[in-house]
């Protein structure tokens, strides 16, 4: 029997094409919330898992600074201002595009094949193919570490520096996003490299949520011209907290990172396309 949703997507004109790939991928991504929800229990523990692994990274800051009152000049509400930001853009990140890290998964179990054959994107399908709900513990954690870091802070919040820091959490969001691209991209050609899902995602809680000028200097190198994490955190927090003058290498970086979310994003799709195309010819 032919699919409806195909069916009536392929009789329509061709102007409403769009249209009908964006009701498809809402459809899908009903289905999956459904999916989640159909136990309250999974549920519970899926929003309890994001909780607690926020929750350790919080508690491992503070055991740091129970032992260190400073880092480098850093006081614990600015260092919680570079970790509020990452664990934002990571919260955010995870609750749009964490789909991402079930490539390997959607590929073990054939289900990315039949993603190509439907008519919406192929990434927008992996995106709305279930609804990420441990991303809404991340956020919850998020948002009680950046409640708590402002209220440590002195800082005049103009509606500049108020906007520079919404600017930075979408920034930290989208750096997320372009980097794990890069990586699914890889998974397309090379399926033991889905690895480096989980060593971003602990790379960046574990370096990205302190001031890049505590690490030697071959760590401040590849978290700013490698693997950009330290451009979803520490340097728009260096500029917010009076930083600006000890950052590494140029204090122009501080105003950086919307270029570098957007260059990373778009190298990623650019990437994420050319994986698509190898595995079409060689999946």
């Amino acid at each position: 029997m032919a699919d409806p949703m195909r069916t009536k997507t392929s009789a329509a004109p061709t102007p409403a094409v769009p249209v009908g790939r964006l009701r498809l991928a809402t459809v899908i991504l009903r289905a999956g919330l459904r999916s989640q929800l159909a136990n309250r229990a999974d549920f519970a523990m899926a929003v309890a898992n994001g909780v607690t692994y926020q929750i350790t990274v919080v508690l491992f800051a503070t055991v740091i600074f129970s032992r260190f009152p400073a880092l480098d000049g850093w006081e614990l509400g600015e260092i919680l201002l570079v970790c509020s930001i990452r664990m934002v853009g990571h919260g955010l990140y995870m609750l749009f595009f964490g789909n991402l890290g079930l490539i390997p998964h959607l590929l073990r179990e054939g289900r990315f094949d039949a993603f190509r054959t439907r008519p919406a994107p192929t990434l927008l399908q992996v995106f709305t193919y279930e609804a990420p709900v441990n991303a809404l513990g991340d956020l919850v954690v998020a948002a009680v570490s950046l409640s708590v870091c402002l209220s440590l802070l002195d800082i005049e919040w103009t509606a500049g520096a108020v906007l520079f820091l919404l600017l930075a959490m979408v920034c930290a969001t989208v750096t997320e996003l372009g980097l794990n691209l890069h990586i699914a991209a890889l998974v397309l050609r090379f399926r033991g490299s889905e690895s480096l899902f989980f060593w971003l995602d602990n790379t960046a809680g574990i370096f990205g949520n302190y001031p890049l000028s505590v690490f030697p200097t071959i760590l401040q190198t590849v978290f700013t011209f490698g693997v950009p994490i330290a451009f979803a955190g520490y340097y728009p927090a260096a500029w917010l907290t009076g930083h600006t003058d000890t950052v590494p290498f140029s204090q122009a970086l501080v105003y950086a990172f919307p270029l570098v979310a957007a260059a990373v994003t778009a190298l990623g799709i650019t990437a994420w396309r050319r994986g698509l195309a190898w595995y079409s010819r060689n999946g």
